[in-house]
């Protein structure tokens, strides 16, 4: 007589956890890189009663309302900002300048940052500012 085994089927489990680990892994580095894209910079912006939106590449210089300098998402030392803006401007075909200036920095400080970027070759700026909030 011959003896047959029968087929036992065997029991699988998958382990998810290191799936899991994985994922998250994953979420907190794009949360962590996407929120450096913007630059770290925050600048609360004047309000204007009438704007247009800019559809061009400009070149962006934040100032925050400490005097901190960012160009172009890059936080910048204000000493630098002159020879920076000469390679940045070298390197763009557009001349203007978008400035996003902190509503409270003080009024000389702005003139130095306008007057190093108009020596470096910059031929206009343009000022971003915020709607009022409201009805």
């Amino acid at each position: 007589m011959i003896n047959i085994v029968g087929n036992r089927k065997r029991s699988v489990e998958l382990d998810l956890v290191p799936l899991i680990n994985i994922v998250f892994l994953l979420l907190i580095f794009f949360m962590l890189t996407s929120s450096s894209i913007s630059g770290v910079l925050k600048a609360e912006l004047p309000e204007a009663q009438s704007a247009d939106k800019v559809h061009e590449k400009n070149i962006i210089v934040k100032i925050s309302r400490s005097g901190l300098l960012e160009l172009n998402g890059e936080p910048i030392e204000g000493s630098a900002l002159k020879d920076l803006m000469i390679q940045a401007l070298a390197m763009n075909k557009i001349k203007t300048i978008e400035i996003h200036g902190d509503k409270n920095i003080q009024f000389e400080l702005f003139g130095k940052i306008i007057e190093q970027i108009r020596m470096a070759g910059a031929e206009d700026f343009i000022f971003a500012t915020e709607k009022p909030k409201g009805p």
